[in-house]
């Protein structure tokens, strides 16, 4: 009998911690089959991770502490479904990792998390397309635009919403470590203000990143974002752009490497990453609710130029054009099925220079969340 009454008091006093705290076990399982052909490359048949989704689990809570405000944590890994490792090697909770205090007055968050135009995690405000960075490369804002990634020692701040208008400010103090001088840390600034009012959706983001430490001393890539989305009934259009300055190339765009040297350095350093490009970037996009599920057609392009290529005698002009189309069926409220298709081409610098966009994909699957 007192055996039974303990395990009932402990039962009761662990749901009572667990209400208190509301802590929450969540997850996406995605997975599926993609087809792609890539310029100079055969065609690949694979089994593709988090295409629609990445995949992940995570543990969330938090705790009111009264007078409206609560402190509240956020800790999520990322791993790949194929063979179960985890998504950033050597990394437990590599997607996002928070801690954060929230009231009337707003809200502050301490840890590793996704810049304001990443499209990665909860405080990303990036918009202006239907699936943003979702399926690879080809046919996603990848293709065209230079998005943010994860940072490590950051802090965020949002203030409260005022007619629909919100603003962010996220600062990282070291992008990879905090171990160096201030004068020796990479840092990541950023300035966000997001408006949502009815069927309208605008989000103007202006970010920034040093190399502090570096030996080229590269100049710092300032980036300006501007999205903005319109819910006509029927379908909704979308719109971005994008302008990039003393910036790595578009996403995953990148230039095979070269032999040559130019000023006693790899041609590569110089020309391929040199983070010496300015460039616009745009897209064009619209969905609607169609065949019983949703429809998303996609689109992008940028042009830009590198202020390092003439130097070596090599085209400095290049552009990149993708095109994508995906479909979403919904068995329940957290169970789908999808398939994309998208195709895309690179231009003049971009053209004999890369294999990683000239081509299409097509890809089928299913995303399940918990």
């Amino acid at each position: 009998m007192k055996k039974t009454l303990l395990a009932a008091a402990l039962l009761a006093a662990t749901s009572y911690a667990t209400a208190a705290s509301n802590v929450t076990l969540y997850g996406v399982l995605d997975a599926g089959v993609t087809v792609s052909k890539l310029h100079g490359d055969s065609t690949k048949v694979q089994m593709s991770n988090g295409n629609w989704m990445g995949n992940r689990w995570g543990i969330k809570g938090s705790e009111d502490l009264g007078n409206g405000n609560s402190v509240f944590f956020k800790l999520e890994q990322g791993f790949k479904l194929s063979n179960g490792n985890e998504a950033s090697e050597g990394k437990a909770f590599s997607r996002e990792a928070a801690l954060g205090l929230s009231g009337t007055w707003g809200t502050v968050a301490f840890g590793r998390f996704g810049g304001l135009s990443s499209d990665c995690g909860t405080y990303s405000i990036l918009g202006g397309a239907p699936y943003t960075t979702s399926f690879q490369t080809i046919g996603s804002m990848y293709s065209a635009f230079y998005l943010t990634d994860r940072y490590n020692n950051s802090i965020i701040y949002l203030t409260p919403e005022y007619n629909g208008f919100q603003g962010s400010f996220m600062y990282s103090n070291g992008r990879d470590n905090d171990e160096n001088k201030w004068s020796y840390n990479q840092h990541y600034y950023g300035a966000g203000l997001t408006y949502g009012n009815g069927p309208l959706n605008v989000d103007l983001i202006y970010e920034a990143l040093d190399y502090k430490g570096e030996a080229d001393k590269n100049k710092t890539t300032q980036l300006l974002n501007l999205g903005a989305s319109y819910n006509f009934g029927a379908f909704t259009l979308y719109g971005a752009y994008e302008y990039a300055m003393h910036a790595p190339l578009p996403g995953f765009v990148t230039f095979q490497k070269d032999e040559d040297d130019l000023d006693g350095k790899a041609l590569d350093n110089k020309y391929n990453n040199g983070k010496a490009n300015n460039y616009h970037a745009f897209a064009l996009s619209a969905s609607t609710n169609a065949l019983g599920g949703e429809v998303m057609l996609q689109s992008q392009f940028a042009f830009g130029k590198n202020k390092n290529a003439s130097e070596a005698g090599l085209e400095d002009k290049f552009n990149t054009l993708s095109i994508g189309a995906a479909y979403f069926y919904h068995f329940s409220k957290r169970t789908l099925m999808y398939t994309q298709a998208a195709w895309g081409t690179a231009g003049k610098a971009l053209k004999h220079n890369t294999d990683d966009l000239r081509g299409w994909n097509a890809t089928i699957g299913m995303t399940h969340t918990f």
